[in-house]
């Protein structure tokens, strides 16, 4: 795609699922690379396996709950390439519980990973990016949770409809400096979290299946190339919007648990 080949691009949880997939697929069209990860040693061994293709790729440790290391990570990568061209928020979590069993400190917890990493992670970046002739890309994994909301998932849903308020939001303050951002919102999507959700009975398919008309799971390199299509120039005039990759089913909602 246009405009990614030699941009610095950070992946935040790009180590796994689907980070990993946009990780990958940033690599392949010539991205240079820094996946963020509480996971260091996962985040090392995505980049080794990524340099091994040729490509320019380091891990880097951070705990997203953490603003100050927010900053010093936003702070390293303008300091090692002299630019921030792209940033991919991703990392996040999923807990599942009835709203009225769920306390306070997992609601932190998740909104801490969900919410408030991707508003300071864009904020830190957006300040070098103001900086920068051609501005630059930020966009931010939601969920089709955001639209289509499921039981025992109120904080998680209510994070991820957040973030398509964020990125209309921060679109309209930071589109005068080119800095695009915008969310993809995944549906169900192969991973190894939710081939564990299927294999123990959390999650079930097969009633799921029945609403989502495409009746099959997403693959993490159909969801790496709407965020690479967002984070191009193929996009460039393309900001604020939330881009649903979902097979459908937000269109149909999901069977109650």
């Amino acid at each position: 795609m246009k405009g990614i080949l030699g941009k610095s691009a950070v992946v935040t949880g790009g180590a796994r699922g689907i980070g990993k997939g946009i990780s990958i697929r940033l690599a392949d069209e010539g991205a240079k690379l820094i996946i963020v990860d509480i996971d260091e040693d996962a985040a090392r061994c995505t980049a080794e396996e990524l340099c091994r293709r040729g490509v320019q790729a380091e891990a880097y440790k951070a705990d997203l709950r953490n603003i100050t290391e927010i900053d010093a990570m936003v702070d390293y990568v303008y300091n090692k390439y002299n630019s921030i061209d792209i940033l991919i928020n991703n990392a996040g979590i999923q807990i599942r519980e009835w709203a009225t069993d769920f306390d306070e400190e997992k609601f932190d917890f998740l909104m801490d990973l969900n919410l408030k990493a991707y508003y300071f992670a864009s904020r830190a970046a957006a300040k070098y990016m103001k900086t920068q002739e051609h501005g630059g890309a930020i966009v931010c994994i939601s969920s089709a949770n955001s639209k289509c909301y499921t039981s025992k998932r109120s904080p998680y849903n209510i994070s991820k409809a957040a973030v398509n308020g964020l990125v209309g939001t921060l679109a309209v303050e930071w589109g005068r400096f080119n800095i695009r951002i915008n969310a993809v919102a995944p549906g169900y999507v192969l991973t190894d979290m939710v081939q564990k959700g299927i294999n123990d009975g959390i999650i079930d398919m097969q009633a799921n299946f029945k609403v989502i008309p495409m009746k099959r799971l997403l693959r993490t390199d159909e969801i790496a190339g709407g965020v690479c299509f967002l984070a191009s120039d193929e996009a460039s005039g393309i900001t604020g919007q939330t881009l649903f990759i979902d097979g459908g089913w937000s269109n149909c909602g999901l069977p109650e648990d």
